[in-house]
């Protein structure tokens, strides 16, 4: 199975894929968290060099590139190959991502994200996709609140990020059967509770899907 969360910076989706991570591996079932970028070696160059490096200029484009790059040496390199050794990948991100940021965000057209995106993963898609939802200022307080260092991507302007949030509006409004919306402001308990439930009703589908006859 492959989940994938998705939202802005601070909306807590990184502590929600790696609870639910911890949750599976309670019940026996084997998964892993990786990131984007990176998750490879390549992948966490690209990652060094796109968030860390504010001394260069990248071009929209080039980021854009620089991410799917990186998305497919994961998806070669690791997702496959954990798929078919039977395991659960949870994925901090995925293409959605560069829907919001570098289409919403940037400006780059969508239809030519998508298509890109589709030949970087080989078509690959999340059973589903949980879009952690966080109003702008709470992420910002957040951030400061934790002492983190704003990377590249966390520099730019207000308007941006306004941009970002309706980009991954937008991509769960136009696949609402693969994207669940959880409120980033709730308690983490209670969101990982409720991804969790989602998550093994999924897995007891699919195990009946294969089964039948």
């Amino acid at each position: 199975m492959l989940i994938a969360f998705e939202g802005i910076d601070g909306s807590g989706k990184t502590t929600q894929a790696i609870e639910l991570s911890k949750r599976l591996e309670a019940e026996g079932i084997p998964n892993e968290v990786v990131r984007e970028p990176g998750g490879t070696r390549l992948g966490e160059g690209v990652r060094e060099l796109l968030l860390h490096r504010s001394d260069l200029k990248i071009s929209p484009v080039a980021e854009f590139l620089l991410f799917s790059a990186s998305r497919a040496q994961l998806v070669e390199e690791k997702v496959n190959p954990m798929l078919r050794a039977g395991k659960t990948v949870i994925l901090d991100r995925y293409f959605y991502s560069s829907i919001a940021y570098q289409g919403f965000g940037r400006g780059i057209p969508i239809d030519e994200i998508e298509a890109v995106s589709r030949f970087a993963t080989g078509g690959l898609l999340p059973d589903v996709v949980f879009l952690v939802e966080l109003d702008l200022e709470t992420a910002m307080r957040r951030r400061e609140n934790a002492g983190r260092r704003a990377d590249r991507m966390e520099e730019a302007e207000v308007n941006f990020f306004k941009e970002v949030i309706s980009g991954f509006k937008e991509c769960a409004r136009h696949d609402p059967t693969r994207f669940i919306v959880v409120d980033g402001k709730a308690p983490i308990g209670k969101v990982s509770e409720r991804i969790h439930g989602n998550v093994l009703n999924r897995i007891k589908n699919l195990a009946e899907e294969r089964n039948a006859p």
